[in-house]
């Protein structure tokens, strides 16, 4: 074993581009900021070895709850009129097969997002 193995899927993340991922489920995790934003669990739908980066909704920020509602939005649900309704959305998802797009910004050297494009079924 070499002594930098345990870091080696790190160099395997997918590159910038569209995919189609099964939403497994969501939970909200503190971070070190004590922010609790939503960490998406994700999967591939395809037999790639290559690693998909974590999604993570902000909804703690107007930027990033407004990022999820545009994101709902294209998924095909109405913006949530409250957050009972958002979490019966969310918990809707569950299973959901998507399209999500996977890119680099240039705000943050290599910061990798992943959004919701469309739902598939």
């Amino acid at each position: 074993m070499g002594l930098f193995d345990d870091i080696n899927p790190k160099f395997q993340e997918l590159e910038d581009g569209r995919y189609i991922v099964r939403i497994e489920d969501y939970r909200r995790e503190k971070t070190v900021h004590n922010m609790t934003p939503i960490r998406w669990d994700l999967k591939l739908m395809n037999e790639s070895p290559l690693i998909l980066p974590t999604k993570f909704s902000h909804i703690q920020t107007d930027a990033g709850f407004q990022i999820l509602m545009r994101e709902l939005k294209n998924l095909g649900y109405a913006k949530p009129a409250s957050a009972r309704e958002c979490e019966e959305i969310l918990s809707d998802l569950k299973g959901s097969i998507v399209e999500v797009s996977v890119f680099t910004t240039n705000k943050y050297q290599d910061y990798r997002e992943v959004r919701f494009l469309r739902k598939l079924y």
